[in-house]
């Protein structure tokens, strides 16, 4: 058996004597509607929080930090599932079988659900989420040892757009927004076509706008994917 191990049982049990069941740690993970208080308490975990500051290296002047944004906390937590057979005194948890707990566990991370982290007495209470799992058994005492990574779940405050798209009653799809550069474009046709009526009323007929497109040294009109060539549309 572990050396950290009989330290944390020792400590739980200690703790257990002392004061009863309210002087327990405990590690409670939540998705939903589901929890999992992991069953002994860890012996250890670690919590680690970086800036992604830079260094840059300036011509003629050497390096400089220049400081970046907050990143992402990691969380590390180490312990064991004991297999409840054992009937261990120092368990505060859930009495769930090792393998329970795992099937519960990669059910939350294969289903990429933010997983609320709270360590009491302590400054840990985060959404996070599961990066890794690792675990192995020993000793024969059919007990799983594990180790998991969490990282920082931040949920993305997305504003919604100020048009309200209407829905179809028959197709029950969103309307598009109003398209700005088809407007323009609608714009624009309408203009050359206006364009093209008035030489026809000055000229008598449509082909006579050719000899308005050479003075005007234009070989060819394309509007928005409309192109009026020759003027042969």
């Amino acid at each position: 058996m572990d050396f950290g191990k009989i330290i944390g049982q020792q400590t739980v049990l200690e703790n257990f004597l002392n004061g009863g069941v309210k002087a327990f740690r405990i590690v409670s993970l939540t998705v939903d509607n589901e929890r999992l208080v992991l069953p002994v308490t860890p012996w250890k975990y670690s919590v680690t929080t970086k800036q992604n500051n830079k260094i840059v290296d300036i011509l003629d002047f050497g390096e400089v930090l220049i400081f970046g944004t907050t990143a992402l906390k990691n969380l590390k937590v180490s312990c064991f599932f004991p297999a409840t057979f054992h009937k261990y005194p120092f368990v505060v948890g859930d009495t769930r079988e090792p393998a329970e707990c795992l099937d519960l566990l990669n059910k939350w991370k294969e289903g990429k659900k933010p997983v609320r982290v709270i360590i009491t007495d302590s400054p840990v209470n985060l959404q996070m989420a599961i990066m890794k799992v690792v675990w192995n058994e020993k000793d024969g005492s059919r007990d799983i040892y594990y180790s998991i990574d969490f990282e920082e779940y931040r949920d993305l405050n997305v504003p919604s757009s100020n048009y309200q798209k209407q829905i179809d009653s028959q197709t029950g799809l969103k309307s598009r927004p109003n398209d700005e550069h088809g407007d323009i474009q609608s714009k624009l046709v309408e203009s050359a076509l206006d364009l093209v009526e008035k030489s026809h009323a000055a000229y008598g007929n449509y082909s006579s706008v050719d000899i308005f497109k050479s003075k005007n040294n234009l070989s060819s009109l394309s509007l928005g994917g409309i192109k009026i060539g020759g003027w042969s549309w």
